[in-house]
């Protein structure tokens, strides 16, 4: 198995690192490196030395969505004609957020995140916070695009909004000044791991045609607000020059964090650091004496309204670490229930 031609795909020694001597020296075994690109309700798609094959999954790993990703890397071994999971390795990164009230995995194996938004009415700081989080949680370097270029009536403004954000990676482009687009190209190095996300509409499909001359569906803009209509279904991994991985995503409507508490501490690190300066360590933060935080927003230092929008999201956290530390407290004592019934039963017979 030639291990290097993989790096284009993404590979890496961490993958390596996973796999067993028999893995790797059998030769009496048909094993294959897949990398996933698209994920059905029975089966997956992945791309391997061989070309794209299609993978057929036990019920071991169904659902299918909760136990695998798009840009996950499986170890399959042909059987009956057909390829099987075998292992998934230990991905560096797997991106979530919570969808109903559920987990939901977005990729896995990430290098940059790329968050799209537009200079228009669908511009929303705090929606901006939140994708910056993600990314800081699974430690992927986060890359605002901001699109439309060509219909911007004040840069500066939309620049001022992300100020207290921190993000030098912050790139405005348009598809119709295609020279705007050249300050991406530094991303797309071999086995770089790329995936857009952004609301629907704000031309991440475009984009992705425009620079990687693919064919992802789109459709055309509304004259109104210069929004476009949401076309991505479904995340799809696909290969630039056959060396970079790009994996679009369906546009998000509402954002909820999961287990992001570090990631948040980071992309509001400003107030984190004003909190370590407060005079008790058990500050609330609105009428103690000597506190940091209240003695930067009179100074305006940092605005109430950041600080509020950091403790909207601090407060969102905790509620979904208790919702779920009570989900899988529910979930144990039913296991322990039923098998405790089972035991009962066999003890009977």
């Amino acid at each position: 198995m030639s291990f290097s031609k993989l790096n284009q795909l993404g590979w890496s020694n961490l993958c390596f690192q996973q796999l067993s001597y028999e893995e790797i020296c059998d030769e009496n075994t048909c094993y294959l490196v897949l990398r996933i690109t698209e994920v059905h309700r029975n089966r997956i798609v992945a791309m391997g030395l061989n070309g794209e094959q299609s993978v057929i999954c036990g019920s071991e790993y169904h659902p299918i969505s909760q136990n695998l990703a798009v840009g996950d890397w499986v170890l399959t071994e042909l059987a009956n004609g057909h390829y099987k999971i075998i292992k998934i390795f230990e991905p560096k990164n797997r991106v979530r957020r919570i969808s109903n009230g559920l987990p939901q995995v977005i990729a896995a194996n990430l290098d940059y995140l790329w968050i799209v938004t537009s200079a228009n009415e669908e511009f929303n700081v705090k929606r901006l916070e939140r994708y910056v989080s993600l990314a800081h949680e699974f430690d992927i370097t986060p890359v605002v695009v901001l699109t439309k270029l060509d219909l911007f009536e004040d840069l500066e403004y939309f620049l001022s909004q992300m100020d207290h954000l921190d993000i030098p990676n912050l790139h405005p482009v348009s598809v119709n000044q295609p020279e705007s687009l050249n300050t991406l190209q530094t991303y797309l190095y071999e086995g770089t791991s790329i995936a857009l996300i952004g609301s629907s509409g704000v031309g991440k499909s475009t984009l992705i045609n425009k620079m990687f001359r693919t064919t992802q569906s789109t459709k055309e803009v509304r004259e109104s607000d210069d929004h476009g209509k949401h076309t991505t279904t479904h995340r799809q991994l696909f290969f630039k020059d056959e060396n970079v991985a790009i994996i679009d995503t369906p546009g998000v409507r509402e954002l909820q964090l999961y287990n992001a508490e570090q990631g948040i501490e980071r992309t509001f690190s400003s107030i984190i650091d004003l909190i370590s300066q407060c005079k008790y360590s058990d500050c609330t933060h609105t009428n103690e004496p000597s506190c940091a935080v209240q003695a930067a927003i009179s100074d305006n230092i940092i605005s109430q309204s950041h600080f509020d929008k950091y403790m909207k999201l601090l407060k969102e956290e905790e509620s979904q670490q208790r919702r779920a530390v009570g989900a899988h407290a529910v979930k144990a004592h039913y296991r322990a229930y039923f098998k405790k019934i089972h035991s009962e039963n066999k003890e009977k017979w």
